[in-house]
């Protein structure tokens, strides 16, 4: 199919899985962001942190090294820029928001990446890196109109098997948390495991690699987390049953908005963009 011909109501010929989610947690804010393309993105110090941890850790899988001074020199660009350390940016922040100085960030990411390789070794024992920050853009199969998954990952390993010959492919996604890390429902959940369920689907068939050979997982990165326990590995069981839980979720989030049905979720109201706006009320 071409690239370049729109074949969804969101004007491309392809979905992600950030649009799956959205859908999930609300089809009426999926249709908002990405039928009608209302734009209410806002910088935040946690975006631009989590863009220069995930940077860190893309070059720490290619060559075991990350330059901190220029990651964390852009980061503090970034942060001067968007005045997040001026008291009248952080005062109208909600009340979840607590701040924390510039230096304290780059603290946490300095420890994180000071922990990723140690932490690697650990738990995926003679690991090699595959590939890093790999594209997907697989056409899904069995849908009346063609429609491509586009997604990228953020790391690809390869693992010796632990009984007998032969490597594992280790899908693994960058994910920074709180000091506390995940609550067990969150590591759970289909909206969370979907992402990693879909990856190793549609690497897999890029490659032509059996789904019993690769492995997918979360790699939490802990903002003040204890030093030596930073990182946390959250495996995500995908399996055929998880795996037909994903990709009906897909499905069914591609066929709603081919249907033009896109219902309100007001239990997802409490952190949406568009709550109490004019786009929602």
């Amino acid at each position: 199919m071409s690239n370049d011909k729109p074949t969804f109501p969101n004007g491309k010929p392809h979905v992600s899985f950030s649009e799956i989610k959205q859908w999930k947690e609300c089809p009426f804010r999926h249709k908002l962001a990405y039928i009608d393309k209302i734009d209410t993105f806002k910088p935040s110090p946690y975006l631009h942190f989590g863009t220069a941890v995930h940077e860190g850790c893309e070059t720490l899988l290619e060559s075991r090294q990350v330059d901190r001074d220029k990651i964390l020199g852009v980061m503090k660009e970034e942060w001067q820029n968007a005045g997040y350390e001026n008291e009248e940016w952080y005062s109208k922040q909600p009340g979840w928001y607590k701040h924390e100085p510039r230096t304290t960030w780059e603290s946490w990411a300095n420890n994180m990446w000071n922990e990723v390789l140690d932490f690697l070794d650990k738990e995926l024992p003679g690991w090699e890196c595959f590939k890093a920050e790999e594209e997907l853009y697989e056409e899904i199969d069995n849908l009346e109109e063609p429609l491509n998954f586009k997604g990228f990952i953020d790391g690809v390993l390869k693992v010796p098997k632990k009984r007998g010959k032969g490597h594992v492919y280790w899908v693994i996604d960058w994910k920074t948390s709180g000091s506390w890390g995940w609550r067990r429902d969150k590591k759970q959940d289909l909206g969370m495991t979907a992402q990693l369920i879909l990856y190793k689907h549609f690497w897999a068939k890029k490659h032509n690699i059996d789904l019993k050979d690769v492995r997918c997982g979360f790699v939490l990165l802990k903002r003040g987390g204890k030093v030596g326990k930073i990182c946390e590995l959250v495996n995500v069981a995908a399996g055929p049953k998880s795996l037909e839980k994903g990709v009906k979720l897909m499905r069914s989030m591609i066929k709603s908005v081919r249907k033009g049905m896109y219902l309100k979720n007001r239990n997802s109201c409490k952190y949406c963009q568009f709550h109490q706006t004019e786009h929602c009320t």
